[in-house]
């Protein structure tokens, strides 16, 4: 009964050992081919199929299955690198991976810790701050409370470091005298911001709408003018008779002398 049960075992045993190594037998027997990756980054993540498969640089070549693959590889600061490839049997394939840099290396210190770092406007993080920029000319701004801002102008060039170091100063007491014309001014912001808001809800009345005016011509015997202008016509009217009467007669006395005035001059030797 023991002997029967011991050659049941080695049966079931030897079955398994079947049933676990030919398939890895017929797997090694497979063929394969190689995949060398080359490239002159590193620590860009490479991935077959979706896969990842390691960083760069690779020491050994992949071993794949023959046929077609994608290939992608990444790196913070670089462009992604995508490509398809053929594995065939027995023989290596050969695949340079290019990263195109998109973006330089930024450091932002500053002489006081937790500073909010902005960048084009935008808060970025605080110092020390290490960030990948996208590359061309931008705008920082290093401010914390109680300091005067920093403000300063970078261009960040494709796969370089940059690095920038902010001072930022305390700032300076105000004197009670300064402290109160600030106050008043505040105040009499405040007052007419407050006036603006009590103008801007009441509504503007109506415009009345003035009569139109009469024509010149109207009403023409009660206007100054008219009796001006016939006042200047009657007196013309009167005067120049006058003179012309006043003239003639002037001009017959010249022309016959009085009879008394006459014998004088005879009477004379």
């Amino acid at each position: 009964m023991n002997r029967s049960l011991q050659q049941s075992l080695r049966l079931l045993l030897s079955a398994i050992l079947v049933m676990v190594l030919v398939p890895q037998a017929n797997s090694r027997s497979r063929p394969r081919g190689w995949l060398v990756i080359d490239s002159p980054v590193d620590g860009a993540r490479v991935y077959v199929d979706g896969r990842l498969v390691g960083k760069t640089p690779f020491k050994r070549p992949l071993k794949l299955r023959p046929g077609k693959h994608r290939l992608k590889a990444t790196k913070a600061g670089f462009g992604t690198f995508k490509t398809e490839f053929r594995i065939r049997r027995g023989r290596r394939t050969e695949i340079s991976v290019d990263l195109l840099p998109v973006s330089g290396l930024l450091k932002v210190t500053a002489n006081i810790d937790a500073a909010e770092v902005y960048i084009d406007n935008k808060l970025a993080g605080r110092t020390p701050l290490i960030k990948n920029v996208v590359v061309g000319k931008h705008d920082i701004m290093v401010m914390r409370e109680g300091y005067n801002d920093y403000v300063s102008e970078i261009v960040v060039e494709a796969g370089q470091r940059h690095f920038v170091e902010a001072v930022l100063t305390p700032f300076q007491d105000l004197s009670p005298e300064v402290k109160a014309i600030a106050e008043q001014q505040k105040q009499k912001q405040k007052l007419l911001e407050q006036l603006g808001d009590r103008l801007a809800e009441k509504p503007l009345p109506p415009a009345e709408q003035q009569p139109a005016a009469a024509p010149w011509y109207q009403d023409w015997w009660r206007k100054w003018w008219f009796w001006t202008a016939a006042g200047v016509v009657l007196a013309t009217a009167v005067v120049i008779p006058v003179a012309v009467t006043a003239g003639s007669s002037q001009a017959n006395l010249n022309a016959h002398p009085p009879a008394a005035t006459i014998q004088l001059q005879l009477r004379q030797p």
